[in-house]
């Protein structure tokens, strides 16, 4: 049984893989906890399994010696833990896995190597900053079941809101300014919606010019953004906008850990 952890900024995400198949997962808010360790260790060991290694990674992986509960430990760095993450989603020879946690990270895979090519201040921190600043609090279960009720129509200033036809390659519902229509009737649900698409939009695009400057346009994203109201609606946006194809990981949350144990597999 090998066992992978993320330590991450905000939640610390843990799987355990028994030969190669990936048995259990949780996430704990916060950070890296023993004893939580040890009892979902304990939780497989009816298995008959003996752990053989644990792979850590993330920023918080810093922290960790080189054992774990007597077992030995395996560092693994992080953009390596995300780009081999993208063996267990697709066998493209290139791609960019796009990362999506507090902030984001763009590596590029190919047969050759994985690299980090560069990132942004864009993320989940950003939208959950901004959240709370603009509805006045609440967490990401919050942010979800008001995002589900949004209208972008009423907050977003598409192409439609400024011209009587299409432009060439830009059809009616491509975004023009984000926020461009809100005011101070905005409802908590449009404001939800209008962070999620504003962030997630602007990292799409991001990667769409990482990629066309190099010739990629198969995207891998990973990270629990992927799992917010609407993302799937927005990344199909930018694949038929760009012609591009992003593909959600069906273990977004959970991607960089599971990579980790790749690594050491």
């Amino acid at each position: 049984m090998y066992i992978g952890i993320d330590i991450g900024i905000s939640s610390t995400k843990v799987v355990a893989f028994v030969g190669k198949k990936l048995n259990k997962k949780e996430i704990w808010e916060g950070g890296f906890d023993e004893k939580r360790l040890n009892e979902f260790i304990s939780s497989i060991r009816s298995l008959d399994c003996r752990v053989e290694k644990i792979a850590v990674t993330g920023v918080g992986s810093k922290r960790i010696g080189n054992k774990l509960l007597g077992y030995p430990v395996v560092k693994i760095d992080e953009f390596d833990a995300n780009a081999a993450s993208a063996s267990y989603v697709c066998d493209e020879p290139e791609i960019i896995v796009v990362s999506m946690g507090s902030g984001t990270s763009f590596v590029e895979v190919t047969s050759k190597e994985a690299k980090h090519i560069g990132g942004s201040a864009l993320g989940g921190g950003t939208i959950l900053g901004l959240f709370q600043h603009l509805v006045g609090g609440g967490g990401w279960t919050h942010l979800r079941a008001l995002a589900e009720r949004g209208q972008l129509n009423n907050i977003d200033l598409t192409i439609g809101d400024i011209s009587s036809e299409e432009l060439p390659d830009l059809p009616m519902d491509v975004t023009v300014c984000n926020f461009g229509k809100a005011n101070n009737h905005d409802t908590p649900q449009d404001l939800a919606l209008g962070l999620i698409n504003m962030v997630l939009q602007n990292i799409g695009v991001m990667a769409y010019l990482a990629g066309s400057g190099r010739g990629i346009k198969t995207f891998v994203v990973i990270g629990r953004m992927t799992t917010l109201p609407h993302a799937p609606e927005i990344f199909e946006r930018l694949n038929n906008l760009y012609g591009v194809n992003f593909i959600l990981a069906q273990q977004p949350t959970f991607m960089t850990a599971i990579g980790a144990v790749v690594k050491v597999l």
